[in-house]
């Protein structure tokens, strides 16, 4: 949720707490993994999926962390292993429905997917053997062995949560008028951040130069969302507002530039060619 404009200090120094947590995880994530595996069509698949199961928006991100998280170290670890990576491509649409009903626990497990659900869903698209409740458990502790049983995710959306609070404080410690309801702005993050993930592979070949130099670095990507969207409510705060967020995420503008001018072409090809209203089905 979008922190209050009168905040306390104590509230103000457990966000900036918070924020060098989640930049600590972010360096060590984008370290350890290396290239980052991306699967162009993934999000939109995801996307698509816990819109029909009506799961928060939250949880679609999540669900697409998760996945990608998984499936780099299954493919670290495996990758010289042709039955294993077989087996992997095989029972990827049972991983990615997995992944969703983990998220759709973390949102909330009142409104957990149900294994019915997943069942009704693999079993219907007949692209596949049958699947079991025992498939679906099996499935779950794979994921969450692999990924060592960490779901605390470092998730964009976060990310832009506190970065917009940092940036609303910071202009109003300046007595500067420019963000005084973070609403508009927050609710275009959101709009810029879903383009991002269904054009993720397209923008990240962009800015990264190739595939094998993909990183999972969620600053940056919270950090370019931001600039997009405050470009779009009020272009004329979007030199201080980079400025700002180069220096308190210790960035260089280019980058930010960058990968601002490469989200925006990707909005603009969406809107040219319809594609926003095309989703693909699993």
């Amino acid at each position: 949720a979008v922190v209050s404009t009168q905040s306390t200090g104590d509230e103000a120094g457990l966000i900036e707490d918070v924020f060098e947590i989640m930049r600590m995880k972010n360096e060590m994530i984008s370290e350890q993994q290396g290239p980052f595996f991306v699967n162009r069509k993934l999000p939109e698949i995801i996307f698509n999926l816990c819109q029909m199961m009506k799961l928060p928006s939250e949880a679609r991100y999540f669900a697409v962390e998760l996945f990608n998280n998984f499936a780099n170290r299954f493919v670290k670890k495996y990758c010289k292993r042709r039955e294993k990576m077989v087996v992997f491509c095989s029972r990827s649409a049972l991983y990615i429905l997995v992944c969703i009903q983990i998220s759709s626990k973390m949102s909330s497990h009142y409104k957990a997917i149900s294994q019915r659900t997943i069942m009704l869903h693999l079993n219907r698209a007949k692209k596949q053997p049958p699947v079991s409740k025992n498939d679906i458990i099996s499935a779950e502790l794979e994921i969450l062995e692999m990924v060592d049983y960490d779901l605390v995710l470092l998730l964009p959306l976060d990310m832009i949560d506190v970065l917009l609070y940092f940036t609303q404080q910071y202009f109003v410690e300046l007595e500067h008028e420019g963000i005084t309801n973070l609403q508009p702005l927050k609710e275009t993050c959101l709009s810029v951040l879903e383009m991002f993930y269904l054009r993720q592979h397209q923008i990240n070949i962009a800015y990264y130069g190739s595939v094998e130099k993909f990183r999972a670095d969620q600053v940056i990507v919270a950090v370019g969302v931001i600039c997009v969207a405050v470009f779009i409510v009020d272009s004329t705060l979007i030199e201080e507002v980079s400025n700002f967020l180069a220096a308190k995420c210790n960035l260089d503008k280019d980058d930010m530039q960058r990968l601002s001018v490469n989200i925006v072409d990707n909005i603009v090809h969406n809107i040219n060619s319809g594609e926003m209203s095309q989703r693909s089905e699993l």
